[in-house]
């Protein structure tokens, strides 16, 4: 089903890059690369534990730290458990004295939102709007 897949994706791709004047590109780096990944998926990877964890360390600490600069925010109580989507909800959307912010999209319970993708568009309006304010 791959391969199936795969070839409808690249038939339905190829005329868009030929309209980019990409093709080229699928040519020379996409078509080569298929082979390369082919034989991945089919082997698999050596992967280096000790570097695995290493680079999940990383990601963690920045995580953490990413995390406890939020608490600076005035908006952000120290109670605040950013991990739980009621308390992001309520520091979001109903919390007077938080961000109060509307909410673009809602769960299929009528709750607003706080998904990845609904957090996404959420940045992406407010710095689309700090670009406009310049």
């Amino acid at each position: 089903m791959d391969v199936y897949f795969t070839l409808k994706l690249y038939n339905k791709i190829l005329p868009m890059l030929e309209d980019l004047g990409m093709r080229k590109i699928s040519e020379e780096v996409l078509m080569p690369s298929l082979e390369v990944f082919s034989k991945m998926e089919r082997e698999g990877l050596l992967v280096s534990e000790d570097r695995l964890k290493s680079v999940g360390k990383v990601l963690s600490d920045r995580n953490i730290d990413n995390e406890d600069a939020l608490y600076s925010f005035d908006a952000i109580e120290k109670s605040d458990n950013l991990s739980s989507n009621n308390d992001l909800i309520e520091v979001l959307y109903t919390r007077e004295g938080g961000m109060e912010m509307y909410p673009p999209d809602k769960t299929s319970k009528g709750k607003p939102s706080v998904s990845a993708p609904t957090l996404k568009l959420l940045l992406d309006i407010v710095e689309a709007e700090l670009k406009k304010r310049g």
